[in-house]
């Protein structure tokens, strides 16, 4: 169970810090793929992976706007399975 709980807080410290990383190597393009993962389906209690679609938008919205004051964003490519959803989301 340990395993699990740190899988899940590594992949949000690296939601949470993004925006640095990304700053710490030049800005170079970002890209987060967080789709239909296994955190997102401990954190929703999904264990089927096709049913973790809502949670990857959320996922995904909060890469985008994890940017700390004066960064600039902290992501800005994402992959994701269902791309209809993901782009109805995020326009």
């Amino acid at each position: 169970m340990q395993q699990k709980k740190q899988n899940i807080n590594g992949n949000l410290s690296l939601l949470k810090g993004a925006d640095i990383m990304r700053k710490s190597c030049n800005n170079l393009p970002f890209l987060f793929g967080p789709s239909r993962k296994g955190f997102i389906g401990k954190i929703s209690g999904e264990d089927n992976p096709t049913e973790r679609d809502f949670g990857t938008i959320a996922v995904c919205l909060a890469a985008l706007s994890s940017s700390h004051e004066g960064s600039d964003e902290a992501c800005n490519i994402l992959r994701v399975h269902n791309v209809k959803a993901m782009k109805q989301a995020v326009l």
